[in-house]
């Protein structure tokens, strides 16, 4: 199964629009899909992501709270919630833990915590045996998927331990711009794919079965005519 990961599109749907031609079975989209909360803005960044192939997805904390609330059709909002694609169960938890810079979907690191406490239960209800991926728009603390260019680790704790508890075969974060890669978090393999903003994603191949995950970090070229197929 191939996967691509997108996230901090911020409104760029000018480069949503040239991830058509990637082939994949499945788009996550990892949360800030608008640049100040706007509805509109994320309704048609994620519109178009559906034209192209399912999406599951979580929004960041550029975006508003109410975007959970919103009907887009082959889109699922996964913000709490855990959803089955053929082998895989996808979980997520989008807004983030407390920023500098009071955007409009944040919160506290004990808040965060009570929600991951919820969707950890909600996983062993409704996982059946599937393969998760866990979904968050903050990264795991310590990571070097937190690292902001200062070098301070600004990561959830409580994520990184849910992690070591949960065992999901792969999480898919963002969030933090410059700290765009892959890492290996309590053994667990985790991508932050970079914004789309500027052109980042990533490209996950995963055969459930076999418990097997390989990620490959791209990015969007001067050239449209030439981007990753």
């Amino acid at each position: 199964m191939r996967i691509l990961i997108v996230s901090d599109m911020h409104g760029s749907l000018g480069k949503v629009k040239r991830l058509a031609s990637i082939r994949r079975e499945l788009t996550v989209v990892a949360g800030d899909i608008s640049r100040c909360g706007s509805i509109e803005e994320a309704k048609a960044v994620l519109g178009e992501l559906a034209r192209q192939s399912p999406v599951a997805w979580i929004p960041g904390n550029c975006d508003s709270p109410e975007l959970v609330r919103v009907s887009i059709a082959n889109a699922e909002c996964i913000h709490m919630k855990v959803y089955r694609f053929k082998e895989l169960v996808l979980a997520g938890v989008g807004g983030s833990i407390y920023t500098p810079f009071g955007t409009p979907f944040e919160y506290s690191e004990e808040e965060y915590s009570g929600m991951l406490a919820e969707l950890k239960e909600e996983i062993k209800k409704n996982s059946n045996g599937g393969k998760v991926v866990l979904v968050s728009h903050t990264p795991p603390y310590m990571s070097g998927l937190d690292r902001v260019r200062g070098g301070a680790y600004v990561g959830s704790p409580s994520l990184r331990k849910l992690i070591a508890e949960a065992r999901p075969l792969l999480v898919a974060t963002g969030h933090i711009h410059e700290a765009w890669g892959v890492a290996s978090v309590e053994g667990v393999l985790a991508v932050n794919p970079g914004p789309l903003e500027a052109g980042k994603y990533a490209i996950v191949d995963i055969d459930p079965a076999e418990n097997m995950v390989r990620v490959r970090l791209a990015r969007l070229t001067e050239s449209p005519a030439a981007d990753e197929l």
